[in-house]
This record gives structure tokens, C-alpha cells and sequence, in this order.
């Protein structure tokens, strides 16, 4: 073999190994996602289970929550909380908020509940999530349905 050919041989194997070495996966940041999973009637309120999803393929961490929900064409009710939950990569938590409904709000709720109707929300407000640092937009719209079996539940 020549002097040429072993060098060559080298410089091929090393950029060989170079090629087998990674820095693991890219990271990716996209903004979060908010919706309803759950509506439960209680006394003198409701109980929201709020479904958060992280697209990102890295952790991060939900320090603060600031929603307005709208139920069908009613008032605009306030959903607030500071988790400081971590939300895993590419994965969803799931977070309790309490809410005070007004009588007109929890009869919407309790017709549609009656009717066997699916009873339409939207979310508007801001997540706090870190990273990246900064409050992420969030306005959803969607419909929650009642629950068979399950009394004062929308789903």
C-alpha cells in the first residue's frame, strides 16, 4: 500500500467515526397548547381539568396560566393559575382550576347537559412558558360534550 492510499484510508476512516458521533436530537421550541378536557360541575362552581401539550423536543416548565373561557356566547370567566409544573417533551399534563360560575353560566351548562347538546367554549389569554421565556398566545375554540354516566361532566 502506498504512502497515498494509507493516508486517504485515514482520512476516510476518520470522517467515518466523525459521522457515527451525534449531538443527540435537534431541539426544537414551538409554542404550547391549552384545551379542555374536562368540565365538572360542583357546588357553587366548576372544576376545569386543563390539558396543556409541549410540541417541543425539549422539557419546559408552565409557570403561569392566563385564560379567559367563554361558554357558548356568555361572559368572558377567568382561568388562573401559577402550576410551575415541568411538561416533559412531547407529552401533555393535565391541571385542576377551580372556577366560580355565575348562575346564568351554570345554567348554560346544565341545559346543554340536559339536552344532550355539545356546548361550544373558547380559550383566549396567555401560557407563561420557560423555555422560551415569554408568554405564548393562546386562542382555542372547540365544543365540550356531556359525559354519559357521568352527571354534570362535559367532556
Amino acid at each position: 500500500m502506498t504512502r497515498i492510499s494509507a493516508f486517504l484510508l485515514a482520512v476516510l476512516a476518520l470522517f467515518a467515526l466523525v459521522g457515527c458521533g451525534t449531538a443527540g436530537p435537534p431541539k426544537r421550541v414551538f409554542p404550547p397548547e391549552a384545551r379542555i378536557q374536562e368540565l365538572r360541575l360542583q357546588p357553587g362552581g366548576a372544576l376545569i381539568l386543563l390539558r396543556i401539550e409541549n410540541f417541543s423536543t425539549v422539557p419546559a416548565t408552565l409557570e403561569q396560566v392566563a385564560l379567559g373561557l367563554r361558554l357558548g356566547e356568555g361572559v368572558v370567566l377567568p382561568l388562573s393559575a401559577s402550576p410551575g409544573i415541568r411538561l416533559l417533551p412531547q407529552a401533555a399534563e393535565v391541571i385542576e382550576l377551580p372556577l366560580a360560575l355565575p348562575e346564568a353560566e351554570r345554567q348554560r351548562i346544565l341545559s346543554a347537559i340536559a339536552q344532550r347538546q355539545a356546548l361550544r367554549y373558547r380559550l383566549d389569554g396567555t401560557l407563561g412558558v420557560d423555555p422560551p421565556g415569554r408568554d405564548q398566545r393562546i386562542d382555542y375554540a372547540s365544543a365540550l360534550s356531556p359525559a354519559p354516566g357521568l352527571e354534570g361532566v362535559l367532556r
